[in-house]
């Protein structure tokens, strides 16, 4: 029994002893009204603000567009024959007019100076026809027989004369001409393709905008494009606008013009474009995450003597990063941009980017 107790009372030292130490480090018996000093000293939050400051605003679209060639086709013929000579190196430049390709034309050109010959032969009768029919030696019967024969064979002249020309295939336009698909020897059929001749200076750029841009005035506009490879940003001018609005997308068609001058860009391009639709001057705005949005309006918080001042603002226009305000701020206000969720009005802000 005695050791028992002896064991009792060791053990209630050891708590006694260890409660000595331990409980002088924990806050239990700190008194309420001390409690209450500390978190009088409320700890200021931490926050982003930035100064605003009257800067112009341009409102843009945004937009996606395919770069077009000015002129492209395939060089085909009307005629039917076997290439003789192919007169261009693929993926050269060509001129308009320049000859890239013949086709055997011997017979027809073996034709022409047949023509050519009875063209001679029915000349000479005509003209001692004419002396004769002066001297009322023929009738005008006879002369007109001869005068039409001499027209018809000038005519077949002419003809032969065309048919040859398109024996000869020639750049429509000036342009880049791509690969062949024929080679001489090759029996070509009316509309068979030849190459493909593009035109790619200057080029066009395609985009659609939402209908409701329509009454803006799109024609004229400068479009600033970016493509992939180049860091570096592209400008054309809207020089065409579609007039009429599809029904499907309820968007219009726009195009603009890219000199292209240096052939750096190609055809068939994908363009991340903008168009600027207005722009104004000394205007107020804010970055679009530092307003809240209400059932009655959007507010923002701002910092005033330290602490975060709920304050309700009236905005217009927006761009991707900023907002317009129209109502509530000016120049030189302190907007919080960050920890806005955290935020009460009248807590004690620090800020950070000063």
């Amino acid at each position: 029994m005695n050791t028992t107790l002896k064991r009792t009372l060791l053990i209630l030292l050891v708590l006694v002893v260890l409660g000595i130490i331990i409980l002088p480090k924990t806050n239990l018996f700190k008194s309420e009204a001390g409690g209450n000093g500390n978190s009088g000293m409320s700890r200021s939050l931490p926050v982003s603000a930035v100064a605003l400051k009257p800067e112009a605003m341009e409102n843009a679209l945004r937009s996606a567009g395919t770069l077009v060639a000015s002129e492209e086709v395939d060089v085909t013929t009307e005629i039917s024959g076997i290439v003789r000579e192919i007169y261009f190196q693929e993926g050269s430049r060509v001129k308009k007019g320049d000859l890239l390709l013949r086709i055997d034309d011997a017979e027809l050109q073996a034709q022409r100076d047949k023509a050519i010959h009875q063209r001679e032969l029915i000349k000479q009768t005509f003209e001692r026809q004419q002396i004769l029919l002066e001297k009322e030696a023929i009738s005008r019967e006879a002369f007109d027989r001869v005068q039409t024969d001499l027209l018809v064979i000038e005519s077949e002249i002419k003809l032969l004369d065309t048919r040859i020309a398109k024996m000869q295939i020639r750049a429509p336009f000036e342009g880049l001409i791509g690969f062949r698909y024929v080679s001489p020897g090759t029996f070509m059929q009316p509309g068979m393709r030849v190459a493909r001749l593009v035109k790619n200076s200057p080029l066009r750029l395609e985009f659609s905008v939402p209908e409701r841009y329509q009454s803006e005035v799109l024609s004229g506009r400068t479009v600033y494009f970016n493509v992939a490879g180049f860091n570096e940003t592209f400008e054309a001018v809207v020089y065409a606008v579609e007039p009429s609005v599809d029904a499907r997308t309820r968007s219009v068609v726009l195009r603009a013009t890219y000199p292209n001058s240096e052939y750096r860009l190609l055809p068939g391009m994908f363009a991340d474009l903008r168009i600027i639709i207005s722009r104004e001057e000394d205007v107020v705005q804010v970055p679009s995450e530092a307003i809240i949005p209400q059932m009655d309006g959007e507010l923002v918080f701002v910092y005033r003597n330290g602490r975060a001042v709920q304050t309700s603002i009236r905005t217009g226009t927006r761009t991707e990063r900023t907002v317009a305000v129209v109502e509530g701020l000016a120049a030189g206000d302190t907007v919080i941009t960050s920890g806005i969720l955290q935020l009460r009005s009248g807590m004690p802000v620090t800020i950070l980017n000063r």
